[in-house]
């Protein structure tokens, strides 16, 4: 693969690039994804910015319910036992509520709401984490949602991924305003269909 990881990232960079370059420069917005990836590139161009966050959050929370858990499992759980095999993304969206190196408690915490997570419902837990105000709020929400039916979870899970989406976006493009605009509560949000979410 091309190493594009010190290229600064724009729009028109990602316009411009050679389809290798542009995956490249896509692997840094989706999580171990290829295909999605692969659907961008071919997608483009785009405007700007908020263009390709809008065709993000319509491609994730569009797919159909085997794609959509493909995408999911591409994401780590939180403080993973080896956290070096994580995305530099991740890592570093991790690092922010010290899961790198948390202390045995939350470290044990953390590995059994993973685990019973997991078990239910088929995929990890994934989470915005930029959003979250702490450490406490990420286990709220954890709790919370794993005590949900799995037929809500997986479209929630689905905002999230766009939310991280969004986060490394805004990020790499200094488009604070990519980053601002959150999927609808569940309430009114996409749900799962047989199997598609609509």
């Amino acid at each position: 693969m091309i190493d594009t990881a010190k290229t600064p990232f724009s729009i028109k960079a990602l316009n411009r690039a050679s389809v290798p370059e542009a995956l490249d420069m896509m692997d840094r917005i989706v999580e171990r994804s290829d295909w999605l990836a692969a659907r961008a590139v071919t997608a483009r161009p785009f405007a700007d910015a908020p263009s390709l966050a809008l065709w993000l959050e319509r491609e994730v929370t569009g797919l159909p319910r085997q794609d959509a858990i493909l995408l999911l499992q591409a994401h780590p759980e939180l403080a993973p036992a080896v956290p070096s095999a994580m995305t530099h993304a991740s890592q570093s969206e991790q690092s922010r509520m010290s899961l790198l190196n948390p202390t045995p408690a939350l470290a044990e915490k953390l590995a059994t709401l993973n685990a019973a997570y997991r078990a239910k419902h088929g995929f990890p837990f994934v989470i915005a984490l930029i959003a979250q105000p702490d450490m406490e709020a990420v286990l709220a929400q954890f709790e919370s949602r794993l005590a949900a039916d799995t037929k809500e979870e997986l479209p929630r899970s689905l905002r999230e991924v766009v939310s991280v989406m969004k986060a490394r976006l805004a990020r790499l493009t200094g488009d604070a305003s990519v980053a601002q605009g959150r999927a609808a509560p569940a309430e009114t949000s996409a749900h799962i269909t047989g199997d598609t979410l609509s």
